[in-house]
C-alpha cells in the first residue's frame, strides 16, 4: 500500500504548473510541426471560437469574458490577427462605437488545420484514460475553479 503523500498539498501548484508548461510545448511543437507557427495558441483559441460561433455578434467584450484576459491582452491580439488577415473588425448598425468581429477564409482554413492537428494531439494525450476518470479530472477542475473565484470574491470583500 502506498503512503500518503503529505506534501501533495505543496505539490499542487507545481502539478498545475508543470502539466500546463508541457502542454503548452507539446502544442507549439504539433503547431511548428504544421507549418502554423507564425500564430500563438491564443489565436488558435480566438480563431475556433469565432469559427463555432460565426451565427453570433462576437465582439471584443465577449473574449474578455470566455478567456478570462484583460482588454489589453485581446486588442494585442486581434490587432495582429487582423494585420495577418484572419479577421475583420466591422461596424455594427446600433453602436458604431462596437465592432463586430468576423472570421475571414484565412482564418476558417487555419481552423480547419488548427482543429486536425488539435484533435489527434488530444487523442494522442489522453491515450489510456478512461472516460470515467477524464469525467473526474474536469469535475476536480471546476471544483477548483469555484474555490478559487470564492476567494477572489471573499478577498474582494
Amino acid at each position: 500500500m502506498k503512503e500518503p503523500d503529505l506534501d501533495r498539498n505543496k505539490r499542487f501548484g507545481i502539478e498545475i504548473r508543470s502539466l500546463s508548461n508541457m502542454l503548452q510545448r507539446n502544442m507549439d511543437h504539433h503547431v511548428k510541426k504544421c507549418g502554423l507557427d507564425e500564430m500563438t495558441v491564443m489565436h488558435g483559441w480566438v480563431i475556433a471560437f469565432l469559427y463555432k460561433n460565426e451565427d453570433k455578434d462576437i465582439f471584443q467584450k465577449d473574449l474578455e469574458q470566455v478567456f478570462g484576459i484583460r482588454r489589453s491582452t485581446v486588442t494585442n491580439v486581434l490587432q495582429i490577427m487582423e494585420k495577418k488577415g484572419y479577421i475583420r473588425r466591422e461596424s455594427v448598425e446600433h453602436d458604431s462605437r462596437l465592432k463586430r468581429l468576423v472570421l475571414l477564409d484565412k482564418g476558417r482554413d487555419f481552423y480547419e488545420v488548427m482543429d486536425r492537428m488539435t484533435n489527434q494531439m488530444t487523442e494522442e494525450t489522453l491515450q489510456g484514460i478512461e472516460d470515467e476518470k477524464l469525467d473526474i479530472f474536469f469535475e476536480v477542475i471546476e471544483k477548483i475553479k469555484e474555490n478559487i473565484k470564492t476567494q477572489q470574491e471573499e478577498s474582494n470583500d
